[in-house]
């Protein structure tokens, strides 16, 4: 029987994660005691990863959505523990400020890999020295500035970059995935809009 990768156990966690942050957004959930929603949490993410027809459901849903990045799967799993804890909302300063990182990220990367330009930034994810010293400045910064969210999404997908978690041999991959970053965008988008608002 062949062992599951690295790369299958992530994908597989993120894609149960997601399942069960879905869960914890159905109407009336919000409303549960705290024990409640760990139970609703456990139940959904283990239902998730038992075979169905071969596959567990969380394999179909990885099937649809992808690989998600170490970001990603940070960002989910503070999401589901962010209500059995009573953290603060994703609206804090640190979830804003990784939004608008994502959110530059992203539209300096996709429209430029996909040929908008000369550059091809998405070439500096394989080892750039001058890359990864800017991600080094940022997670830094952020750890300075308060926003140890911000230095553990950076920290944590430079180091499973390094030892090669995904089949993927880019740090980009690590970093952002492209649901993230529409998530990020739209985010930064709607607080543009309810900003001009007031």
């Amino acid at each position: 029987m062949p062992m599951i990768n690295f790369t299958d156990m992530t994908g597989l966690a993120s894609s149960a994660t997601a399942m069960a942050l879905a869960a914890l957004l159905l109407p009336g959930v919000a409303r549960m005691p705290k024990s409640g929603l760990a139970l609703l949490v456990s139940t959904v993410a283990l239902a998730s990863i038992i075979p169905l027809a071969g596959l567990p459901a969380a394999a179909y849903v990885r099937g649809v959505i992808g690989d998600l990045s170490i970001t990603s799967l940070v960002l989910l799993m503070l999401a589901i523990l962010r209500p059995l804890f009573g953290w603060r909302s994703s609206a804090s300063k640190a979830g804003f400020t990784l939004q608008i990182l994502i959110t530059i990220a992203a539209l300096g990367l996709y429209p430029l890999a996909l040929g908008l330009g000369y550059f091809d930034p998405y070439r500096l994810g394989y080892g750039n020295l001058w890359f990864l010293s800017v991600l080094l400045v940022v997670a830094l910064a952020a750890c300075f500035r308060g926003l140890p969210v911000v230095a553990l999404c950076i920290a944590l997908a430079v180091l499973a970059w390094d030892i090669g978690w995904y089949e993927s041999n880019n740090l980009w991959d690590y970093l952002l995935d492209p649901l993230l970053s529409i998530y990020a965008v739209s985010a930064v988008m709607r607080h543009g809009v309810q900003t001009l608002l007031k």
